[in-house]
């Protein structure tokens, strides 16, 4: 197969998974690849050839659900139909409608994996999938300044419109809040610091995504009229 060599990375097909290999060792005519993670080398392990695609999406123009395919290989797909659920360039919900502090968002970006408390997970992939988001919620979070005190609230932002339980996402929103911590935003999350993180549903964007929304405490206090 041509379009597997040494070196080269494939990304996850998948939208919601964000695994990326790199080819360690191929020769044409096996049946197998070795591959380690793309980032840090590390996890080599052997994966059939039949596994990583030429292309990620098939050769009916349908986008591929799994395997892998090549990162540099751009997919040309062109939709039946128009998409419908895109994100809304601003915000309309206000979450601390007339309460007092300052506000701000912690936009996670889209198409990461998230913990759910109903998933039964290895814990060796639970580690995975909580060291990706606390990374995301760290990286998305370097313009909040420290805050002694702070009230968060957690927005899952569906793929669709089918009925949720957002507190199925606490082990999510827990990497996220774990995040703001490594940042340096609070100190600590224990409760003389932090109230919530309260979960949401947001409107809909493609691929889901997490938004932590954060205001300032100048004193402890309880949440009061928090918009539903």
């Amino acid at each position: 197969m041509t379009h597997i060599r040494t070196g080269r990375i494939f990304a996850a097909c998948h939208p919601q998974d964000t695994a990326r290999i790199r080819v360690v060792q191929y020769e044409e005519g096996d049946v197998r690849a070795l591959v380690a993670d793309a980032a840090t080398g590390l996890r080599q392990r052997l994966i059939l050839v039949s596994s990583l695609h030429a292309s990620p999406v098939t050769g009916t123009g349908t986008t591929r659900k799994c395997g892998y395919a090549p990162e540099d290989t751009a997919a040309v797909i062109r939709p039946s139909a128009p998409i419908q659920h895109r994100e809304a360039a601003v915000e309309t919900t206000d979450w601390f409608d007339g309460m007092p502090g300052r506000r701000f968002r912690v936009a996670l970006p889209p198409r990461l994996l998230l913990i759910n408390a109903n998933q039964r997970l290895h814990h060796h992939r639970r580690a995975e999938i909580t060291k990706v988001l606390r990374r995301a919620a760290w990286a998305a979070s370097r313009e909040v300044p420290n805050l002694v005190r702070a009230h968060i609230v957690g927005v899952l932002h569906p793929e669709n419109q089918q009925r949720r339980d957002p507190a199925n996402w606490y082990p999510s929103f827990k990497a996220c809040v774990d995040g703001l911590v490594d940042q340096g935003v609070l100190d600590d999350d224990d409760h003389t610091r932090v109230t919530g993180p309260d979960m949401r549903i947001g409107h809909v964007v493609s691929g889901s995504r997490l938004v932590l929304h954060i205001r300032e405490l100048d004193a402890p206090e309880l949440p009061s009229g928090l918009r539903k």
